[in-house]
């Protein structure tokens, strides 16, 4: 009798193959992709797979948004847009200036028929002993044509006290078109002076005595009658001439310099936060 030392085990056929410590992964029985909709600034959310099988809980894969350099986008072509438009305001602004000398002609055509209005009194260069009633509660402008030559001139009360105080002519706005002793029909000379009339009456009979080679004339300057229209005249022409380009320059520099940054600022932060 043979014998073995080790009995060898019964064959089965239900024996299973041997692994080789290798865990098997199946995939999963079911997946299900969910896209979260646009958030409140229209960015898209991350997208999120499901899965059925336990093994898998949640997968999140993330997808590069785009809507933030959209909005960043927009807030800058507005802020050059706006800065483009600011610059061409300024332009046809500053190119609408009009001529300094065509605003001195109306200022001229608008100041002389004014004075000539307040005329008082006119003398042809040839004048003696006329006399003439002023009120000492009226401020007279003794005032010379353009060009000509003042020999002497003469006006004193009863008393013979000179009212006539001569001054010599000063142009008010050196900032203006308008050159005061050069560019009116007739210039300054002087004033009355009621601070040497003793007076109290408020009426002076006065002489007069001209010697000149044109037209010498006094002017009652009242401030309600002659100051008061002439400001306003004169502001009329200014809105009417310098109006229309300072308000295109104001409104060019307030979009190139308040509202363009702020478009530039908005893009830049949407860009970058």
């Amino acid at each position: 009798m043979d014998s073995k030392p080790f009995s060898a085990p019964a064959s089965s056929t239900d024996s299973k193959p041997e692994t080789s410590g290798v865990t098997e992964i199946k995939p999963p029985a079911t997946v299900i992709v969910n896209s979260t909709p646009n958030n409140e600034y229209q960015t898209p959310q991350n997208s999120i797979l499901n899965s059925t099988n336990p093994a898998v809980q949640t997968i999140n894969v993330s997808q590069p948004g785009g809507g933030g350099k959209t909005v960043s986008n927009v807030f800058l072509i507005i802020g050059a847009v706006v800065i483009i438009i600011g610059f061409l305001f300024i332009g046809l602004g500053a190119a609408s200036f009009p001529d300094f000398s065509e605003v001195k002609d109306a200022k001229v055509d608008l100041v002389n028929p004014l004075l000539e209005d307040t005329i008082v009194f006119t003398s042809d260069g040839e004048t003696t002993n006329e006399t003439f009633e002023f009120s000492t509660d009226v401020w007279y402008n003794v005032r010379a044509a353009q060009g000509i030559t003042i020999n002497s001139i003469s006006i004193l009360d009863e008393n013979n006290n000179t009212l006539f105080s001569e001054s010599e002519c000063q142009d008010s706005n050196l900032g203006d078109e308008v050159n005061d002793c050069k560019d009116y029909a007739s210039y300054d000379i002087g004033n009355l002076d009621w601070a040497r009339q003793q007076s109290t009456s408020g009426l002076v009979n006065a002489t007069i005595n001209i010697n000149a080679t044109g037209e010498v004339t006094i002017h009652n300057l009242d401030w309600d009658e002659f100051w008061v229209p002439l400001g306003v005249a004169l502001e009329d022409i200014d809105a009417q001439y310098y109006g229309g380009p300072i308000v295109m320059i104001m409104l060019g520099g307030c979009a190139s310099c308040c509202v363009a940054p702020i478009g530039f600022l908005v893009g830049l932060v949407t860009r970058f936060a």
